[in-house]
């Protein structure tokens, strides 16, 4: 394994102006001052100093691929406000990015979907914004979107237009059913009105949606691929395009996320199809017999090490063959069987069957063994199933008629995820129940498999925390060391570490959590990636007040702390830092985890690097989700959406 580190900028150390507990309350700016501001923004009658939270950078061209904000390390408490009104432009009090508040309460009119909440899409993949269009007002714009509440996109998702230069955003309904999708989607990075998802009522299809003419159309359907496994309709997945438009990976079906087990991919360029079944770990599709891939199932037990003892089996005879089986969803994936063990009774008695061991190099969790016995070679069947992996057998009563062996191998993975690197040519799949990710190149039989911790047993290491494709690498949080690093690695080469932020100069904490989006990148994949770090202890309580000393929830601990940053990915290490998020990413005292996930500040950045859109609760400050009540004490917070320029 090769790991480089970037030589870190030195920092500029920002000198704060007035202590944390003297600092006057924020009075938002009226829009005509804020635009003739710039930079600076109403503090009651006067404004931010804008050298005092920027960082001059030599070339720096307040934007990307260089960002002239704050790159110091010192840690930075958050300024106390409320969450301003829908539309009100503001300026973050502790770095100065201009900031908007997208949603609120009421929600977008004719959605229907006032009460809920509106956070952005859980994966850093989904590119939740157009293409910038310079036709779209005096100064261009973008349509963007947001999910409503009830799971991820549980009422579907609403559309805004965002004007960079007002920062105004505006509801956008035009040709949508009831002014919504029925799910998110990814936005094309070639035409800014197209939008690609699964629209349909079939999971098994990858729609097309054109915004300003509101026409809908199938770019291809998953099952006219040759010899693909049955996918159920259930849960819709998630679909990700190449930077082009002319590639697309799906992952789809099962009753829920996570129960599903069939990525596809299409070329509609080529008109090829390609399919990966993690379950029995084969892939076929166009031109293309079914074949296996290169591992990412458990491997069938050794041969099981029998003796005899007490029972009541006939004298003769006996043959036994073991499988392993994963935890899969809904039932257990079970191995093809081990080579045969025989053993002969010289009187009536029992089979002791010493407990297998299973070379699991995936780390797939094991649900246990089943244990076939038969009386002739190949005749064996199930006579206990799920034995727990670390324990024996013994067979003491007569054999049961029990059924056969399985004929192919179900010992694989279901998937929680899949995404398309944007030159289109390979797919990541993240492991449903196991600490193992995979990367597949489909119309190839070839799986890279990557895991938490070292290297080991061949496969690559240090693939902790959320993932981000790139055209060409991957970038995710993790190791070496006790602390969090952000690695960039090549998705052919996954040993091959860059550390983007030096683990040994500015150790990151373990449980510091980070999401990542990459929606910016370039061909070469030299631009910044941008994403919110935050506290990753869920179960994290706060007392809903704004007083830091008696709300864990508001104590940041160190530089980067729930802030939205974004990092150099070439030349000098740098984090540019742009505002605090305000987002708990922990649930309140009496809710088992609805307030959690939604409220992590996960974000999406703009195809040009300028603007970031994240969801957050705003430290339980926005009232209760439709149909709760109680927020911050019990119930269901509220998540709305705000944009930050990155400047």
């Amino acid at each position: 394994m090769t790991v480089e580190t970037n030589a870190l900028v030195t920092s500029v150390r920002i000198v704060r102006a007035w202590d944390s507990a003297l600092r006057p309350a924020i009075a938002f700016c009226p829009l005509t001052l804020v635009l003739a501001l710039g930079l600076t923004a109403c503090r009651d009658t006067e404004p931010i100093s804008a050298t005092q939270q920027k960082t001059s950078i030599p070339g720096c061209t307040e934007g990307p691929p260089v960002y002239c904000a704050d790159v110091g390390v010192e840690v930075r408490q958050e300024t106390l406000m409320p969450a301003p009104p829908v539309n009100q432009v503001f300026q973050d009090p502790d770095f100065g990015s201009r900031m908007v508040r997208v949603t609120d309460a009421n929600g977008p009119a004719g959605a229907h979907v006032a009460g809920s909440s509106f956070p952005t899409n859980a994966a850093g993949e989904a590119n939740e914004w157009s293409k910038f269009d310079p036709s779209f007002g005096p100064h261009g714009g973008y349509h963007f979107y947001v999910g409503t509440s009830g799971g991820n996109f549980g009422g579907g998702s609403v559309f805004f237009t965002l004007d960079p230069v007002t920062l105004q955003v505006a509801p956008y309904c035009g040709h949508l059913p009831d002014c919504r999708l029925p799910s998110g989607g990814t936005f094309s990075f070639v035409n800014p009105n197209l939008i690609f998802g699964h629209f349909a009522r079939s999971a098994r299809q990858i729609d097309e949606m054109n915004l300003a003419t509101g026409k809908e159309s199938t770019i291809y359907n998953s099952r006219d691929c040759p010899n693909i496994p049955p996918i159920e309709d259930g849960y819709r997945g998630f679909v990700t395009g190449s930077g082009d438009d002319t590639k697309f990976a799906d992952y789809a079906g099962g009753k829920t996320q996570g129960s599903g087990t069939v990525v596809t991919y299409y070329d509609r360029t080529a008109e090829r199809c390609y399919w990966y079944d993690t379950a029995t770990g084969t892939t076929g599709g166009t031109g293309m017999a079914t074949t296996a891939v290169d591992g990412g199932l458990v491997a069938l037990p050794g041969v099981p090490a029998l003796s005899a003892g007490a029972g009541d089996l006939e004298p003769g005879d006996y043959y036994v063959k073991l499988t392993a089986s994963t935890k899969m969803n809904p039932d257990a994936g079970e191995t093809t069987p081990s080579s045969e063990s025989h053993i002969r009774l010289s009187s009536r008695g029992g089979i002791a069957v010493a407990a297998p061991a299973v070379n699991n190099i995936y780390r797939h969790p094991i649900a246990g063994y089943s244990v076939y016995i038969g009386t002739a070679p190949g005749r064996e069947m199930r006579q206990a199933a799920l034995r727990p992996p670390d324990s024996g057998y013994i067979q003491t009563s007569r054999l049961v008629n029990g059924a056969p062996p399985p004929l192919q191998s179900r010992a694989g993975y279901n998937i929680h995820a899949a995404w398309l690197s944007l030159d289109g040519k390979t797919v990541r799949v993240d492991n449903q129940q196991g600490v193992t990710t995979f990367v597949w190149t489909p119309g190839s039989t070839h799986l890279s498999a990557c895991t938490l911790g070292p290297p080991r047993d061949g496969i690559s290491g240090y693939c902790g925390g959320h993932w981000v494709f790139g055209y060409s690498h991957i970038i995710n949080s993790g190791g070496p060391g006790p602390d969090t690093s952000l690695l960039l690695r090549p998705a052919s080469d996954l040993n091959h570490l860059t550390q983007l932020i030096s683990p040994e100069k500015y150790p990151v904490r373990p449980d510091e959590d980070a999401h990542w989006s990459w929606n910016n990148a370039d061909p070469s994949d030299s631009a910044p990636v941008c994403g919110a770090f935050n506290q990753g202890r869920h179960n994290l309580k706060g007392d809903g007040t704004e007083n830091a000393a008696t709300n864990p929830l508001l104590n940041i601990r160190q530089a980067w702390d729930r802030e939205i940053v974004c990092v150099a990915t070439t030349g000098p290490s740098r984090v540019w830092r742009f505002a605090h998020h305000r987002a708990t990413g922990a649930c309140n005292d009496g809710d088992n985890g609805g307030s959690c996930f939604a409220a992590i500040a996960i974000g999406n950045v703009s195809q040009d690097g300028k603007f970031y859109l994240f969801g957050s609760d705003w430290e339980w400050s926005l009232g209760d989700r439709q149909g709760g009540r109680g927020c911050p004490s019990s119930g269901t917070c509220r998540v709305d959406s705000f944009i930050v320029e990155l400047k």
